[in-house]
């Protein structure tokens, strides 16, 4: 039994340790879209004549120097906006909500946010506010 303590010892004293990386990973520079605008947004989710509001939340996150966009809704889970660019003002990106492939397109001005999410179906208007 000595024996067996003492090459399990052996054994842990001879496995080199590895230390913990605490870099954070590095992002590909050509999808990291810079935050200009971050925070909650509360958002108004419509069809384009007005009917059938959808109370929404828009999460814009920096981390790590990039840009993370996440839209809440009542309805469905939590979902990740991503392949965001930026065209003029202009903040693009690709949702899936429904199991359906939609683009969205949001324009900030001061803490207001308007845009839409063009389906193959239908599309949504969005306008709200910044909340914090």
């Amino acid at each position: 039994m000595f024996i067996i303590a003492q090459l399990a010892a052996a054994a842990l004293m001879a496995t080199p340790s590895i230390p913990a990386s605490t870099a954070a990973p590095a992002r590909a520079a050509a999808v990291c879209i810079t935050p200009e605008h971050t925070g909650t947004f509360r958002v108004t989710a419509s069809k384009i004549d007005g009917t059938e509001g959808v109370p929404a939340l828009l999460l814009l996150e920096n981390i790590d120097g990039c840009l993370e966009a996440t839209f809440v809704t009542d309805g469905s889970s939590p979902a990740a906006i991503d392949h965001l660019s930026k065209s003029g003002e202009a903040l693009q990106g690709r949702l899936n909500v429904t199991g359906s492939e939609t683009q969205v397109t949001l324009r900030f001005d001061g803490t207001a946010v308007a845009g839409s999410i063009v389906g193959k179906r239908q599309t949504w208007k969005l306008e709200g506010r910044k909340t914090s």
